[in-house]
């Protein structure tokens, strides 16, 4: 897109999918990944100065201005500086058109000033796409800020990056305020940032399983002649016809003339016999 002032718009995004989209970026420029703890560092700067990522103006991600001469596009919106007062006291002499500087607070040196409207101080570098804008701010840190990061790398000391970041000028206001603050955001992020995956460990390579069944012939089926003949007992049955279904003698029935009178007790144990052997009512 060509470079042009956007209107000032909100883009409001989750600490989760920066914290994952500046991890990659680091571990891109960086040549290896970094410390979950020096990103939560660099995080907890970047929620502090957007309001823990609920006032991020066109994806600026770490509150970065910009000169004429950047190339990309640009947005204003207002902004609240602490300033010495003699660099205080010349942006209130000399306010530009289009623009409004208001005193807010005198605190002995320093005094904080108000910009508003389209202000040089309020000028503010501007994005379309999350990623683009954490592409641009990985560079910009590794850039003018990059030993900072080599602090946050190093020594995971949230204080100690701050320490390098002001500096180097990152910012204007209080640096214990600031230090604080951001060492505070860093912890909070440290702990509810997804984890790193567990590492996976390679399984041995596996010897390949030859199947028994495969060297073993299948057994030829059986011809006519060989198949087991009706029990000595028994007529022959049709093919397809169901083997009939043994009944258990009832108590209290009588006997019929062609059987002997025995106990209903041993023709029930009769009966069981043969039906485990196959041979229903068989007589004896």
């Amino acid at each position: 897109m060509t470079a042009s002032e956007l209107p000032a718009r909100a883009t409001p995004v989750s600490p989760v999918e920066v914290f994952l989209a500046l991890r990659l970026q680091l571990a891109a420029q960086l040549g290896a990944p970094p410390p979950r703890e020096a990103v939560a560092i660099m995080l907890g700067q970047m929620a502090l100065e957007t309001g823990r990522f609920r006032s991020v103006m066109n994806y600026n991600l770490g509150g970065i201005k910009c000169s004429k001469s950047w190339p990309g596009c640009w947005q204003h919106f207002a902004t609240t500086e602490r300033l010495p007062m003699r660099t205080a006291q010349k942006y209130l002499d000399e306010v530009p058109q289009d623009s409004t500087v208001e005193l807010v607070e005198r605190s002995g040196d320093l005094w904080t000033l108000r910009f508003k409207g389209k202000h040089p101080v309020n000028r503010f570098v501007a994005f379309e796409s999350l990623d683009a804008a954490i592409e641009h701010h990985v560079a910009f840190l590794l850039g003018r800020y990059r030993s900072a990061v080599e602090v946050a790398v190093s020594t995971r000391d949230a204080e100690a990056y701050v320490t390098e970041c002001h500096r180097l000028g990152y910012f204007t206001g209080d640096a214990d305020t600031y230090r604080a603050s951001v060492r505070s955001l860093a912890r909070e992020y440290t702990r509810t940032m997804p984890a790193d995956p567990a590492p996976v460990t390679p399984m041995p390579p596996t010897e390949p399983v030859v199947s028994v069944a495969a060297s073993v012939p299948a057994p030829e089926p059986e011809s006519p002649a060989m198949a087991p003949s009706a029990p000595r007992d028994e007529a022959p049955r049709p093919v397809g016809e169901a083997p009939p279904v043994a009944t258990l003698p009832q108590i209290g029935i009588g006997l019929t003339k062609d059987e002997e009178p025995r106990p209903w007790w041993v023709r029930l144990l009769v009966w069981l016999v043969g039906a485990m052997t196959g041979k229903f009512g068989a007589r004896r």
